[in-house]
Formats: structure tokens, sequence, C-alpha cells
């Protein structure tokens, strides 16, 4: 080999190396990137996330037989499950009724052959865990029994802010009643009208509703 040729060979071979060297360590930072994602962030990759919300993710997963809701807040919020079925047989169901702010309503149910059945709605503040049961009622119907569960509550109409706060329609399965009730985001309930009602909606400083045709309105709750 002619050894002018020697200097310049070693001169493509360090080129070559720190291309090498510079490609490896580019790449380093993304990979432990992608391996410091939080369980929150990671879940929020996922299919399926029904959160209106940029912070917060919720995101349902399964079938009919198999399935759970979990939720978590943006960027390293622990991810909490909210609800799960696993009976095998569609009996048993959970789906997202609302969310609002950090904030989750989950109804859940069951329905069975031999006539058991349930209903519930529970308000999740996802940031700190806690829960708040709005509505529930469990028994078991027909085979000679009652036609409907005796006690209990149900609801219908829905609506939160982003506070956590909202309103919605409770009725008393004893007494056979409907009233509108509203929540504060301490879980504490205000009755704001007696008898079912329409058009309820929720903005970010009051509760609306129509009831015989009037238009009422009310503060909503701190």
């Amino acid at each position: 080999m002619d050894p002018a040729r020697l200097p310049r060979l070693a001169v493509a071979w360090l080129l070559v190396l720190a291309v090498v060297v510079g490609a490896a360590v580019g790449a380093a930072p993304t990979a432990g990137a992608q391996g410091s994602r939080s369980a929150c962030q990671k879940l929020a990759h996922r299919p399926k996330d029904v959160a209106r919300s940029a912070r917060l993710v919720t995101a349902v997963r399964g079938d009919a037989e198999t399935g759970r809701i979990s939720a978590c807040v943006l960027p390293r919020g622990k991810v909490r499950m909210l609800a799960a079925w696993d009976d095998g047989l569609s009996r048993d169901w959970a789906h997202v009724v609302t969310t609002a702010g950090t904030w989750v309503l989950v109804e859940e149910g069951h329905g069975d052959q031999y006539g058991g059945v349930s209903r519930s709605l529970t308000r999740y503040d996802v940031r700190s865990g806690r829960r708040l049961g709005l509505a529930g009622y469990g028994c078991q119907v027909g085979w000679g029994g009652p036609s409907s569960c005796p006690d209990g509550t149900n609801f219908g109409a829905v609506v939160m802010a982003s506070s956590g706060a909202g309103a919605y329609e409770l009725s008393d399965l004893a007494t056979t009643t409907t009233t509108l009730q509203a929540f504060n985001s301490r879980g504490v309930l205000t009755k704001l009208a007696d008898g079912p009602v329409e058009a309820l909606r929720v903005t970010r400083t009051q509760i609306a509703w129509m009831q015989g045709g009037a238009a009422h309105a009310a503060p909503l709750p701190d």
C-alpha cells in the first residue's frame, strides 16, 4: 500500500466512527424518554379514551363479558380502576356517563336470568381517588315477587361541570317521588326542585332546566 494513502484512510475511518458514535448517542435519549413515560401517559396512547378534558384520561377496555374503566390525570397521576366486570355472561356492565375536568361519572348495573337487578351512579375525583355514590338500588324482581325494587334510588338526566359540581334527577323508589338534586365538589346535596325536569344543562356558573313549560336556573354550588 502506498504510504502516502495511510493518513487519508485514517481520517476516513475516524469520520465513519464519529458518524456511528453520534447516531448511537442521538438515539439514546429517545429510548430513555420512551422508557420514562408514566403509566398515565401510556394509558393516554391506548384507544377508547372518552375524556373531554386534555388533562384527564378515561379509557374503556373490554367487551360485554369482560372489561374495565380506568382513569388518570396527566402527566403522572395514578391510574385508578373505576369499574370492572368479568362474569362471562354479559350480566354485569358499566359505562362512563360523562366526564368534566378531572371528574368522571360512572354507571354500573347488573341483570340476570333469575330477576336480580341493580344500578348505581358514582362520581369519581380521579385526582384524589375519592368517590361519591349518587344513586343506587339492587333487588330480586319477578318470580312472584315485586316488579321493581321496593327501595333505593334511581337517576335520570345528569350534568356535571369541570369543578365536579352538577345536578341530576333522583328518584326515590320507596316513595315513588322524583327531585332535582345539585351536588358540589365536596359531595353535599341540595334539592333544587320537586318532580321530573326537562332540558337539564350546566354552565360554569349555573344549572338550568325546564319544568312545566317554564325556564329555571340556580347557581352552580361551590
